[in-house]
Order: C-alpha cells, then structure tokens, then sequence
C-alpha cells in the first residue's frame, strides 16, 4: 500500500542515527497526531512499525525498539500531565483580542483532545500497556492527570472529590478515549480475569460507577455536579457501551485505496438493487394499466332495444365476426329490417322461451320457427373446446424480494402465520426452476428489513422463516445466499441501528440450530466483512446464543475467521469466545 511505501522511505531517511534526531521524530509525530485526530489510527501504526524496525542506535542493545518506546512513553507523558491551562495561558500571552484568545485557547483544548486519541490508538497497537491505561482513566475522571504512584492511590468511589474539582475538559477527554479504546479494554479485563487477574476488570468497574453518578444514572454516594452537555455526553457513552460499543455515525479515518476501491464497489451494488427495485415497480404499475384498460374494455353496455351486449376481448375478435357473418347469411330477406325481424319471431315463438332473442327471421313457406331451432345445432354444431395447459408463472428474484417486504410488514401489523408462511410458499415455489434464487432473495429482503427494527419483529420474523424450514418450502442454499449481504453491510446498518448485529446474531444462530446451515459458512462470506466487519466477534456472539462456546467445530471457524488485529489482542479463539460470555 502507499503507506507501506511511504513509511519505508521516512525510515530510510535516517531517523535512527543518533537520539537526538529520534527525539525529534517523535516530537513530529505526536504534534502530527494531535492537529489531524482523523489521522491518529495511521500516525499510531507508524509508531508500532518504527518499533519494531531496528535502529542504528540500537546495535548493540540487547531488545531492539526499547529505545524508541521509551521516547514514545515519555512524551506522551508529558503531554498528558500538562495542564491545558497552563498551555492556554502561555498560548495567549501578550494577546488582547478576546476573538484570538478564544482561537488559541480551542486549538489547545482540540490539541489535547487529539493526543487523548492517539494514546488510545497507541494502546490498540499494543504499546501501551492496560496498567498505563488504568492509570490514565481515572486520573482524567478526578481532574489529576499523574501518573506517579501518590496521586493514582485514589480514594473510593465514595469519596471523590468536590463537584467544584471536577474538570469537565478531561471528562470530555475520557469520553473520546473510552470512545477509541472502550471494547478493547474491556475485552483485555475480561480476559485477565478469566485467568484469575480481577484487578484490572475491578478498576474499570470502579470508574464506570463514577460515570453513571456524573450521568445522572446511579444515585447512589455522592453525585458530581457536572453540565448538562457532558451529561449527555456521558450517557451517550454508557448507551454505546451497552450496545456492544457501536458508535451512531461511522467516524472519518484514513483508508487504504483497497478500502476505498471496496466502498465504491459496494455504493455501485447498492445503487444497481435501487434500479433494479425501481424498474421492477414500474414494471408492475405498467401490468396494472394494462389490466385496468383491459377490463374497461370488458364492461357490458345496452343497445337501443334494450338488449345487452358483452364486448368480448380482442383474442376472440375474429370468431365473433365469423359468428356475425354466419347470422346474417342465415336471414330470409335482406330488405327486411331488424326490427320488424325480430317483432317476426317474437310473434312466433312464445314470450317464455329462452332461445326467442336468439331465433332468426324465417322465410315464407318454412315450418315453424322452433323445428327450425331444433335444426339449428346440426347445421351449426359447437366444437368442445379443449382446456388450456395451466401455466405456472415464476416470479423473478427481485420481485420476491420486495413482495416479502409487503408481506411481513403487513404480518407485523397483526396478520396470521400461517397465511403468511402460504404467501412466502407461494412465491418461493420450492418445486419450480430458479427457487434458490427466489428463497435467496426473500430471505436477504426479510433479514434487512427487521434488522433496523424491534426484537419482537425479527422473532416473528423467524416464526415465519423456522416454519419454512420445518416444512422443507426452502432450501439451505438460499439460506447461506440471502445472508451475505446482510453480512456485508451490517458494519453500516449498525451505525444507525446498534443493534442489529445481535439481531443478525440470533438469525444465524437460529439457522445453526435448525440444521440448515452450519458455522463454517461464515468462511466464504463477503470479503469485506471477514476483512473488515468484525467477522471472529461476530462468530463468537453466534456461538453464545448458541451456547456452544467448547464446540471443537465453532472454535476452529473462529480461529480461521481471526485477524491479525484479533491475534493480538486475544491468544487463541476460545480466548476470544469468552470476551463476550
């Protein structure tokens, strides 16, 4: 990538040769990463590959890149022990402007609120320790930003400081630490403690406590007064965090040109579904015209006499004019009009008959008119008409999709299961060619549909699909297809709705259960999402509802489905598993 490049050619250059010049590497950097808080993901992995690439000073040193960690360290130190209002102050000396006092003092509060981030990213990156981090916490909740031993033996959650000593700008700055480091250190704690490390997962819990009394959730103990804009701040927080640490709005980072190439692919499938959908609904009105026009064409109407006539559909326009010839070849005298005709036969034939309307004029000299009728099926005798060969039409894939949407939303508002478990019946046609496709897409349809909404929709939801699988109206092929997409956009959908990885979590493990599908499907998922969604915590969270965390098979599908970023923080997948358990 170009930034593989890029950091190649800044080590090349010599950064290493003496400690001076490394000094002022470092010093660059995390100025750098400061003004461009974006950027602090990117700066924090040249810090990791800057560690572990030898120095010229280093050569005879017995670990290589114990220098440059220790630089990092202090200066990040130093930076987090300053007080921001020391720096404000020094920052506006000798300016009377109070608009450029106002700048330069929120370019010191953005700086440290930047550096805050960085330390997060840096932790990520595993170089900086949870030790380091559990000291950091709770010294920005107390508004003593130390890190020597005296300041950090701190007191009880009961016995916190005055609300007056509260310092709402390192509040804030834990907020957006929380907010970068938050899954990982709790994971790690968890982790720690399985193994009979409580301390760190002890700690932790000590400073949530202190942010549920500053948002106003706990009562208990003394309550920090604090402003209502990091009350909501802090409550925000506390809300991500129990919904698995997803945040509302996807934040701007730096991205490699294969993330971006990945995204624009996935706006143009996107955009190609919308098409697609709307073509398809113009399709449909186009029909219902048609039809509509159609039957217009087919309503009665009455002619002078009082007679009705139906006007039949086109298809049959050529037997009709053959039968209109045939009548009027069969008349006895063309000079005779219609209507004395018809007052003719009317005369003879008796007013209860049902075939009077039907009679034609006799000529002189013939027997009565009702001999004749009894005639008139030998000259003219009806051919039987055959019945026409039943055409099953198959609904196109796209088609099924959205009228499964209609379906379940219709079902939500209080419809019966069983008339909707018919409906998807028939549309998926299981017996007919192309039913993959068409139980692909319904359930690739249903699936996006309820993920932005309640759980009571998505259970009924699966009462519908569970009965569809019960009575083999599916098949397991369709279920693996109609979850990739899903899979690949949850990263996005869970930006609006946090919740919808659970929900998609207990749609797979439901499909797991029944026996339809297994775990191991997940490995040929979308590339993006085993890249870049989460695909081993999202095999884990399956696993819990499964209650299946010792499965030998699951495990090894998890272990497979781990990223680097993953092997580092957790040893092995079972280690994984038991984050979320």
């Amino acid at each position: 990538t170009k930034f593989d490049k890029l950091s190649d050619d800044f080590i090349a250059t010599g950064i290493g040769r003496n400690e001076k010049i490394l000094h002022d590497v470092i010093w660059t950097i995390v100025g750098k990463a400061q003004d461009e808080p974006h950027f602090s993901a990117m700066y924090a992995q040249l810090c990791l590959k800057l560690s572990q690439t030898p120095l010229e000073l280093e050569e005879d040193a017995p670990k290589k890149g114990k220098k440059f960690k220790k630089l990092l360290l202090e200066r990040c130190q130093e930076e987090f022990e300053t007080d921001t209002t020391h720096k404000i102050a020094k920052a506006t000396e000798g300016i009377d402007d109070e608009e450029e006092k106002a700048y330069k003092a929120g370019i010191v509060k953005k700086h440290y609120l930047g550096h805050m981030r960085f330390i997060g990213e840096l932790y990520r990156c595993d170089l900086i320790s949870i030790k380091i981090m559990l000291f950091c916490l709770p010294a920005l909740l107390e508004g003593e930003t130390s890190f020597s031993e005296e300041s950090t033996a701190a007191a009880s959650p009961e016995e916190k400081k005055d609300a007056d000593d509260v310092d709402e700008e390192k509040v804030e700055c834990f907020t957006k630490l929380m907010t970068t480091i938050g899954s990982s250190l709790e994971q790690q704690s968890m982790a720690m403690k399985n193994i009979g490390k409580t301390e760190p997962s002890e700690k932790l819990e000590e400073c949530w406590a202190v942010v549920e009394r500053m948002a106003g959730v706990r009562k208990d103990g003394q309550v920090p007064s604090v402003s209502n804009r990091i009350k909501f701040m802090l409550q925000d927080l506390l809300e991500m965090r129990s919904k698995g640490w997803v945040t509302r709005r996807k934040e701007e980072t730096a991205k490699t040109i294969a993330q971006i190439h990945k995204e624009v692919a996935k706006e143009e499938r996107a955009a190609a579904r919308r098409s697609s959908s709307q073509q398809n609904l113009r399709r449909l009105n186009s029909s219902g015209d048609v039809r509509r026009m159609s039957s217009s064409n087919m309503k009665p109407s009455m002619d002078r006499d009082g007679f009705i006539q139906v006007q039949q559909p086109s298809a049959f326009g050529r037997s009709m004019s053959m039968g209109s010839m045939h009548r009027s070849s069969s008349r006895g005298s063309v000079s005779q009009s219609p209507r004395d005709a018809k007052k003719k036969i009317m005369q003879k034939v008796p007013s209860g008959s049902s075939f009077a309307p039907l009679l034609e004029s006799p000529e002189p000299g013939q027997r009565q008119p009702q001999k004749q009728m009894e005639k008139v099926p030998e000259k003219a005798p009806k051919k039987k008409e055959e019945p026409a060969p039943v055409v099953v039409e198959l609904t196109s894939p796209d088609e099924c999709g959205e009228k499964a949407k209609s379906i379940l939303k219709e079902y939500f508002v209080g419809g019966d299961t069983d008339d909707a478990v018919l409906s998807f019946d028939e549309l998926i046609q299981s017996d007919q060619e192309g039913s993959v496709e068409r139980g692909a897409k319904m359930v690739e349809s249903s699936v996006l549909l309820v993920l932005e909404m309640k759980k009571e929709d998505v259970d009924k939801t699966m009462a519908i699909l569970s009965r569809l699988i019960t009575d083999k109206k599916i098949e397991s092929n369709s279920l693996s297809k109609g979850l990739n997409d899903p899979l690949e956009f949850l990263s996005d959908i869970a930006i609006d709705a946090p919740l919808a990885g659970d929900h998609l979590a207990g749609i797979v493990s439901e499909f797991v259960k029944s026996g339809s599908i297994s775990l191991d499907f997940l490995l040929s998922a979308p590339d993006y999402f085993r890249t870049d969604g989460n695909a081993a915590q999202f095999a884990a969270k399956v696993m819990k509802k499964l209650d299946a965390q010792d499965d030998a098979a699951h495990l090894d599908v998890v272990e497979k489905l781990m990223t680097d970023r993953d092997k580092e923080t957790h040893a092995t997948a079972k280690d994984l598993v038991a984050s979320f358990c």
